[in-house]
């Protein structure tokens, strides 16, 4: 039910956000906060190292825990303000009710005024309405944002719960992009996606 999470290696340079989002958020049920290297290993068990939660994911099943340092890395330094190429941020979810680590959440700068963002969940937190409910606050800070022209998402064509998701939180769907992305757990080529974007000022 994961759709492509937002990493890195995918995330553009053009213009920063002028403002860098808060290191948490909560909503009624969960919790969400900045990651840091003492959480490597609560992913890889939780959802970095599971081939079906990364099956349509921009990156690979994870091998080790070691296999998401970049990540967190990444996100550390671009929460802390620090100069970066790929200005990404990304946040773990928690149940607040019993503190179980559900998943991540993410987004970061596309293009000169566009962001990109997905999340992954753990297998047993699909159905429930996490995923809409862990990046809706992400996506409202988003919008936010006076400098953010567009938001854009993208999902695998048979992941269609993605799309769901993306629809609930305002944004609609651009349309089929062939051979748009790679997703190295399904395919070695570039495959197609189903893209959505949220665009200030649509009706």
């Amino acid at each position: 039910m994961a759709t492509s999470h937002t990493q890195a290696s995918q995330i553009h340079h053009f213009a920063p956000l002028s403002e860098i989002p808060p290191k948490t958020f909560e909503t009624e049920r969960l919790l969400l906060r900045a990651p840091t290297l003492d959480d490597c290993e609560l992913m890889f068990r939780t959802y970095a190292s599971d081939p079906v939660a990364t099956k349509y994911m921009s990156f690979p099943c994870a091998s080790s825990p070691a296999d998401s340092v970049p990540f967190v890395k990444g996100a550390m330094s671009n929460f802390a303000g620090e100069p970066s190429d790929h200005q990404m941020f990304g946040w773990l979810v928690f149940r607040k009710e019993t503190g179980e680590c559900l998943g991540s959440v993410g987004i970061g700068v596309h293009d000169a005024t566009s962001l990109s963002g997905g999340y992954i969940l753990a297998p047993s937190a699909w159905g429930q309405g996490f995923a809409t409910e862990a990046w809706r606050p992400v996506i409202e800070w988003a919008k936010a944002q006076s400098n953010v022209q567009r938001i854009r998402a993208e999902h695998h064509p048979d992941n269609p719960a993605s799309g769901n998701v993306m629809r609930k939180l305002g944004l609609r769907s651009v349309g089929l992009y062939p051979t748009h992305s790679l997703l190295p757990n399904v395919s070695s080529e570039k495959v197609d996606m189903v893209v959505w974007a949220w665009d200030r000022g649509a009706s």
